[in-house]
Order: structure tokens, then C-alpha cells, then sequence
């Protein structure tokens, strides 16, 4: 039943190789090993795995079962549990008497240690085994007609045209995106607007924004995709309610929607953790975009201090976001300091919009190490900037200049024609 189940999960989800990426083989197969080698050769000559129809004409044991719903990881590990059962078994039943007669008492112990350490390691699931470059050009065609396939859904755009373009097609799925501003500059607009765009072209997205309120988090994206008086909107004194109201009916049980999934202090009791949004993202895998408005905000457990333990958090969510394949936005706070010893002002005194670097980063540098896309970000009357410190693509030191109008939910780039 579950050899028949991952090799059935295999061909429908036409992905054999996830199971080198375990580490099982044709050893783990007691019943089903001829048909795991009739679907490993057929992956080698046809670059896809066969049609459930061919498999069971093929082979009379195998009991395929459609839409399996455990994951590769635990069937994987259910099957390596089981080959662990089995080797313990033979080096118990036909291996250590003899030992035990061969070998004195430490180096019987000695042996026996070796034996299961070797036993744990080879059947173990804890960590993926990596890839081998040497040998996986298969494995590479595969993700190369897969991206062909299926680039759209691999990057989520950003709302600005030219960033998008910089960034060689937004926001890659799997990586861990950086966004860094000075206090109250707006970079939880910018962050709801980065968001509501992957929404709006059919990313789910999870959003944690511990600093706010469900309502006050849900009335920011009606101002940015509605374009509502924000002010007016928290007081509930619109101007134009009818057209509110005729907005709402969009947002209902009978559209079929992505999911964006806001989760703000009342949904957080005992703060935001890494254990919470892998969590959420087990429960939710419809997820392809993570916000998470405000690094320092999070609870950091591991580590000495609070920088080791920061650095440990920030290591973990690069993992995390690799793992469940989704952008993962971080937003982190650039210290008050930095913004007063690189203050620049007009002939008339009014403040210089000038995004920070990343030397004006704060608490650990973990972020921007980890970080694969670092953006930064400054705004003040009516003009922003978004600047890209780091990036894959080459063009870092690009700065997109943008019209902003918070309140009513305008972040646009610059464009003489523009009238909010």
C-alpha cells in the first residue's frame, strides 16, 4: 500500500526525481521494485513519467491509487522507516551473533555503533541529500521545461513596471526578498502593495502584520486596490459608500479567489515565530508569496544574544521560504541614527528623499546576507524611492522614483501625466 502510493504520487505529479532527492531507491521497494525500475527507465527515455494506465496494464500488483494527498517528505520517510526496520532486523538476526563471538566486549560495541550510525544515516529524511551536478542533467531538463512551461507562475511581478523589469521578472518563488526603510517612511504601504499585486495576478499570499489590526491591516489593501479615503475609511464616515459597498460584493465565498490570509496581533497571542508560519504554510499550500512586516518584531528564540538569535531566525526563514517555494518579503527597520547622520536638505530645507544603504542596517546583518533581492526604500511629500541594493540581476544601484499618496492608496512610478 505505500510503495503504491508514492509511486503512484510520483506519476501523477509526473516527478520521479524528488525521490533521489530522498534518497530512496530501489532498495526500499520489497513488492513494487520492478515497477519502480519500469518507471525509472521509462523517466530516462521519455523525460516523463508514464500514464497510470500503462504502468497498471503492465504490472498486476500494482494497486494504483489516485490523488494521494500525503506529501513526498512523508511518504519518503514512512518508506525509509521501514527499510530501517528491515536492516536493523538482518544486522540483529544474522550479523551480531557472529560479531559477538569474534570481537571483545568494547569492540563488539565499538561495531555495533558503526553498523546502526550507518543504518540512521542512509534511511534518515531529516535533510534532503542535495543535488549532484555531475549526474542530474535529467533532473535539469526537467526544471528547464518546467520554467519554460510555467515561467508566469514562477515570478510574482512587483507593482512597479521598471523594478520588475530590473529584477529580470519579479520576485522569484523560493527566494528571500529584503525590504529596508526608515521609521514611518511607509514601507508597510509599500509592503501591502508588493502583496496585494501578487494577489491580484493569482499568488496566494500570507501576510503577517503584527504592528495592526486585522481591520486596520484589511482597510490599508481596500485604500490601495479601491483607492478609499483611508482616514475616512477607519472612521466609517466615506463619502462615497455606495461605491464601497458595491466593492465589497467581489470579496465573497463564490469567487474564486487566491487566498490572501492576513494574520495580525489577534491571531498571534503568543507572537510570531518561525514555528507559526511553517505552521501556516503546511496548512496553507496554496501559499506562493510570505509577508512578514516587521523582522524585529518577530519572537527570536535561539541564540546567545539577541543578534545570534536574530541571525538564527533570519538563517531559518531563508530556509523556510526555499523549502515551501515562496517569496518570502521581509521588512526590517533601518535605525533612526542613520537617517540623522546622512540627513540632506534642499535650498528651501525640505528633506532629500534618499533610500538608506544597506551599511544603515540595524540589529544583524543576517538579512541582507540572506536576503537573495534587497530593496530600500524612503518617501516624503508625495515623492518615494525604491532602490535595489542587491540583486542576481545587474542592476544594483537602479533607483525607481515614485508619486506617492498614502491615504488614498496611490504608489505609482513617476509619470509627468500622473494626476491622483
Amino acid at each position: 500500500m505505500l510503495e503504491a502510493q508514492l509511486l503512484s504520487k510520483v506519476i501523477d505529479e509526473n516527478n520521479f526525481y524528488i525521490l533521489h532527492r530522498f534518497n530512496v531507491d530501489i532498495t526500499d521497494f520489497e513488492t513494487l521494485s520492478e515497477v519502480y525500475v519500469f518507471i525509472r527507465e521509462y523517466v530516462k527515455e521519455n523525460q516523463k513519467t508514464p500514464d497510470y494506465r500503462t504502468v497498471v496494464a503492465k504490472f498486476e500488483n500494482f494497486d494504483y491509487q489516485p490523488e494521494v494527498q500525503d506529501s513526498f517528505k512523508y511518504l519518503c520517510s514512512r518508506i525509509k522507516a521501514r527499510t530501517a526496520r528491515r536492516q536493523a532486523f538482518d544486522l540483529l538476526q544474522n550479523q551480531a551473533g557472529k560479531k559477538f563471538k569474534e570481537l571483545s566486549g568494547d569492540k563488539f560495541i565499538q561495531w555495533l555503533k558503526e553498523e546502526t550510525n550507518k543504518i540512521e544515516n542512509t534511511t534518515s529524511v531529516r535533510f534532503e541529500l542535495g543535488t549532484n551536478f555531475a549526474t542530474n542533467g535529467e533532473e535539469r531538463l526537467q526544471w528547464y521545461r518546467d520554467s519554460k512551461e510555467k515561467r508566469t507562475y514562477q515570478y510574482i511581478p512587483t507593482p512597479y513596471p521598471s523594478l520588475t523589469d530590473a529584477l529580470g521578472g519579479g520576485f522569484e518563488v523560493g527566494d528571500y526578498i529584503l525590504l529596508m526603510a526608515f521609521t514611518n517612511r511607509g514601507k508597510s504601504w509599500v509592503a501591502s502593495q508588493i502583496g496585494l499585486t501578487a494577489w491580484q495576478n493569482s499568488f496566494g499570499v500570507l501576510h503577517y502584520s503584527p504592528e495592526l489590526s486585522k481591520r486596520q491591516q484589511s482597510f490599508r489593501l481596500d485604500t490601495l486596490n479601491g483607492h478609499f479615503n483611508n482616514v475616512n475609511l477607519r472612521r466609517g464616515v466615506l463619502q462615497d459608500e455606495n461605491r464601497y459597498y458595491d466593492y465589497l460584493k467581489q470579496f465573497s465565498q463564490e469567487k474564486e479567489n487566491a487566498p490572501y490570509i492576513i494574520k495580525t496581533m489577534e491571531d498571534l497571542p503568543d507572537g510570531l515565530s518561525l514555528d507559526v508560519i511553517e505552521a501556516d504554510l503546511q496548512m496553507h499550500s496554496n501559499i506562493k508569496m510570505v509577508i512578514i512586516d516587521g523582522f524585529n518584531l518577530m519572537i527570536h528564540k535561539s541564540g546567545k544574544g539577541m543578534r545570534d538569535a536574530m541571525t538564527f531566525t533570519s538563517r531559518r526563514l531563508r530556509q523556510i521560504f526555499g523549502r515551501y517555494e515562496v517569496a518570502g518579503l521581509v521588512v526590517h527597520q533601518t535605525p533612526g541614527s542613520s537617517e540623522r547622520d546622512n540627513r540632506e536638505e534642499n535650498e528651501d530645507g525640505t528633506r532629500i528623499v534618499k533610500p538608506p544603504k544597506l551599511t544603515d542596517y540595524s540589529e544583524t546583518v543576517a538579512v541582507i546576507q540572506d536576503a537573495a533581492t534587497a530593496l530600500t526604500f524612503d518617501a516624503c511629500d508625495g515623492i518615494g524611492k525604491i532602490s535595489i541594493e542587491k540583486a542576481r540581476e545587474p542592476n544594483v544601484g537602479k533607483v525607481v522614483e515614485l508619486v506617492t499618496d498614502f491615504n488614498l492608496g496611490y504608489i505609482r512610478e513617476t509619470d509627468p501625466t500622473d494626476l491622483f
